[in-house]
């Protein structure tokens, strides 16, 4: 089903060590996003990780298996960190701020930083 690349995966990765920073607020006044949080999710709706192949609607249930149990994480691969994504950032346009939240609870860094393990783990796939 997933078509994101070794390219898909390094257009996002810059964004890790940004939500990272001390002293990151997702929000930068009231309730809109940050600059750097707008310009996230535009690179995700670019580089298909957030798609309208995954039924996220379905799929609400498992991504929250992940959410409760952090180290879950661990073990996704790129099809689930993609539906992942999916999962939250469309269920933040029914639920104002659901988005915000997975930043908050660490979520959205910790699939970040699993891409960026996935990719060492695998530093001969192709660039595409």
């Amino acid at each position: 089903m997933s078509s994101v690349t070794r390219k898909h995966i390094n257009a996002i990765l810059p964004f890790l060590e940004k939500f990272e920073e001390s002293g990151f607020s997702v929000e930068s006044s009231g309730y809109q996003y940050d600059e750097v949080v707008l310009k996230f999710l535009e690179i995700l709706y670019a580089n298909d990780w957030v798609t309208p192949k995954v039924k996220w609607f379905e799929w609400r249930d498992v991504a929250w298996e992940y959410v409760d149990s952090p180290e879950k994480i661990k073990s996704a691969d790129v099809v689930t960190v993609q539906k992942l994504f999916t999962t939250h950032v469309r269920q933040d346009r029914f639920s104002e701020g659901h988005l915000a939240s997975m930043f908050e609870n660490g979520h959205i860094v910790a699939l970040l930083r699993r891409l960026k393990e996935i990719l060492e783990q695998a530093p001969d796939t192709p660039e595409r």
